[in-house]
């Protein structure tokens, strides 16, 4: 696509160059080369002049865990010109300039003016005429053949799936920058390497090129499309009929971390997002950037600690009186108020966390009358094993680190230690959530969240291994969470508040959520984020799903996430071939895998 200036008479003059810089740039793989040699063999190499041109290497594409093209690259064109090498006329010059201006459908002064000289007669070795240019203009261009006329491939980003992937994949400029997502945290990866080279217009620059650009390697991401779908299409019918003022769904493999879905609505196009204002962009991922108090979720973290500490069993017991002091301030339970309290008497540890009870979960960590609790060094020391207050490190730009205040910094309090127990006073993002309940699914162990599943790099293919990050609780302790976090759904009764995400012919267990919004300073009475958490099936967990509503109509976690919970899971056991528990039981007696879907 260059102009190639051939003069018979240097032939073997340019021979020798292309071979010596050839051997020079072969030996300089393994070797060191001497830097006046090297400078001094381009030097040579460019001494009929030239102009510094980047060529980028084609990017890497992206593809979700079957295959289905998730980011595409599409060439389109940078054109540029030494004004120098079309000689002094300045009829040729316009001439020039009315064939350039046509097909690139600029103003042919403004060519023209790119064309000549300054006020001393001197020409820039390279003037920018248009980037973008299209495929079918570039082309035209070279037709024309004109002197001096740099054409570089430029890649545009394409993204096939639209809104569905936009939050997790991020976007690149036509610089080939990634920004956000996996696009920015893999941008070396993807990138490849370019090549910076002073074009003379010899075959060596065609050669030398050819050696030295690298391409990216090709992503195979966790996500499965047709999960990001079915998700995408509940998530957003029940964000509009609450009039919600958004959500976020995360799906997972507990037993290896891999992220199956992550869903965040609205969604956008990312044209949609770049023409937002700056002081009114949203997050670009809520799912791992929005810090939030997450309720009465956290509870089973809380139960665990408990547990795992030793500080009580399943036999424990409380007296419930609905509301009580307790560190300087009021605790109730969802269904009582200072003055008009639900006293429930004696409850059994188990019955804490069905019927979400926060005097409980209180009492669990500050202790009680005749029993002590968790006490504030341990707990600070689970809440740094299930990963709070910083990132989970997952594979995606942008990822927050949470809110803990922890003990003996200015923020933190008895009455904060007290409300912890039970998601308030706590920020966390929906990923640091559903990756720390994780440990109860995957006995104990909480695995590294990640969203690639492979690299490719040429033939080349290497898989991301799971990888465990800790282990804040015994198997033991994540048995008994896990059987009373399935009574949580699966019991009969007025206060069983997980009822509603029960799905025909699977177990599950999960845990609902409210947590009042902070407005002004003070908790609200109306506004709440609405959550629940849970497993499927439940005695043998294979996904994980985290619902979060920002702002519900019905305010409830148990009204507004839990029927969700049921939506998507009855429809990812089919997508993921989950056999309903009784066939599953019959296959495992048969000796068959009842999840051999990869």
């Amino acid at each position: 696509m260059r102009t190639i200036h051939q003069r018979l008479g240097y032939v073997a003059i340019i021979l020798t160059i292309i071979g010596g810089v050839l051997i020079a740039r072969l030996l300089s793989f393994q070797y060191r080369l001497d830097p006046e040699i090297e400078e001094q063999l381009y030097t040579i190499a460019s001494a009929s002049g030239g102009i510094e041109v980047e060529y980028q290497p084609n990017r890497g594409q992206i593809f979700d865990r079957d295959g289905q093209i998730l980011a595409v690259n599409t060439l389109l064109y940078r054109v540029g010109i030494s004004p120098g090498a079309i000689g002094p006329s300045r009829e040729e010059k316009r001439e020039y300039a009315i064939e350039i201006a046509r097909i690139l459908e600029m103003s042919e002064l403004e060519v023209l003016n790119r064309l000549l000289p300054n006020e001393l007669g001197q020409y820039p070795s390279y003037v920018l005429l248009k980037s973008p240019v299209s495929l079918e203009q570039g082309a035209a261009l070279e037709a024309l053949d004109i002197p001096g006329m740099v054409i570089e491939p430029i890649y545009q980003r394409e993204y096939p799936q639209g809104k569905l992937m936009s939050q997790l994949l991020g976007f690149v400029n036509f610089e080939s920058q990634g920004y956000w997502g996996v696009e920015q945290y893999y941008q070396s990866t993807l990138a490849g390497q370019s090549f910076i080279t002073t074009e003379t217009g010899l075959l060596l620059d065609d050669i030398s090129r050819n050696l030295l650009i690298r391409d990216g390697q090709d992503l195979t991401l966790t996500i499965d499309r047709d999960a990001q779908w079915e998700v995408l299409q509940a998530l957003a019918k029940t964000v509009e009929e609450q009039e919600a003022v958004g959500g976020t769904v995360i799906v997972m493999n507990p037993e290896t971390g891999e992220i199956l879905a992550m869903v965040s609505y609205p969604t956008f196009t990312i044209d949609e997002y770049n023409a937002i204002p700056q002081d009114e962009k949203p997050q670009f991922n809520p799912a791992i950037e929005m810090i939030y108090e997450p309720g009465s979720i956290f509870k089973v973290l809380t139960a665990a600690a408990a547990l795992d500490s030793g500080v009580a069993d399943l036999n424990w017991t409380y007296t419930n009186f609905g509301c009580e002091t307790i560190a300087g301030g009021d605790i109730c339970d969802a269904d009582s108020l200072p003055g008009a309290s639900y006293a429930r008497g004696i409850v059994p540890f188990a019955n804490c966390l069905i019927n979400s009870l926060n005097t409980c979960t209180a009492h669990w960590l500050i202790g009680g009358p005749s029993y002590s609790g968790v006490g504030s060094d341990r707990w600070y020391g689970y809440l740094r094993a299930f990963g709070f207050g910083v990132p989970t490190g997952v594979d995606m730009w942008g990822e927050a680190a949470g809110i803990v205040n922890w003990p003996n910094t200015p923020a933190y309090g008895e009455f904060n230690f007290v409300q912890t127990s039970f998601g308030q006073g706590i920020s966390v993002t929906p990923l640091q959530m559903l990756t720390a309940v994780n440990a109860i699914a995957n006995d104990g162990l909480i695995m590294q969240p990640h969203i690639v599943y492979s690299f490719k790099d040429g033939n080349t293919v290497r898989l991301v291994e799971p990888a465990p990050i800790s282990r804040p609780i015994s198997a033991a302790t994540a048995q008994q969470v896990l059987a009373i976090m399935e009574r949580a759904v699966e019991d009969e009764g007025p206060e069983v508040w997980g009822r509603l995400a029960r799905v025909e012919g699977y177990r599950v267990a999960g845990k609902t959520g409210t947590s009042q919004k902070i407005i002004g300073g003070q908790y609200s009475d109306d506004l709440s984020w609405a959550s629940f958490i849970g497993f499927i099936p439940a005695d043998n967990p294979q996904l994980s799903i985290l619902i979060m509503i920002d702002e519900p109509r019905d305010y409830w976690g148990s009204q507004v996430a839990a029927p969700l919970f049921s939506e998507i899971a009855s429809r990812l056991v089919v997508l993921f071939e989950i056999p309903p528990d009784n066939l599953r039981r019959q296959l495992i007696t048969d000796g068959g895998n009842p999840f051999g879907r990869d």
